[in-house]
């Protein structure tokens, strides 16, 4: 049976704890072909980052404070976010991913990757989505 997921994960000090963010998007992306990243326009070396790397690749849409950039997934950009996802600081670069099929959300990570939500998972990929996890994160079934 098909249920929705949210399921946040308490904040680390460094990178050592990010250690879910590879296998849980790489799962993920294998089932999408659309991309949306939000930074907040503070974000300038990020934004900058994303622009030169992916120029010509993702269309940019810069609101009051936020800048989206949307697009198919690509090799390029699949390795990017796969790879090189934290900042200076060691934390995750972006405040917001989308993942998704066409139209259809596949999975949503929002607060720098601290915060998920994953729309008509299977229970086998819940238990995939725990197993990946640290044991404090706080889950939501509905």
């Amino acid at each position: 049976m098909e249920k929705n997921i949210a399921f946040n994960i308490p904040t680390y000090k460094d990178s050592d704890g990010y250690k879910y963010w590879v296998p849980l998007l790489e799962y993920f992306l294998a089932k999408a072909n659309k991309i949306e990243i939000h930074c907040w326009n503070d974000e300038v070396e990020t934004i900058k980052e994303l622009t030169a790397l992916h120029n010509g690749v993702l269309q940019v849409v810069i609101q009051d404070n936020l800048t989206i950039f949307t697009g198919n997934k690509t090799r390029g950009l699949t390795d990017y976010l796969l790879n090189n996802y934290t900042d200076k600081n060691e934390k995750i670069k972006w405040f917001t991913i989308n993942v998704n099929q066409d139209e259809d959300s596949v999975i949503h990570s929002g607060h720098w990757g601290s915060e998920f939500f994953v729309p008509n998972v299977l229970e086998e990929e819940i238990e995939l989505i725990k197993s990946l996890t640290p044991p404090d994160t706080i889950f939501h079934h509905f």
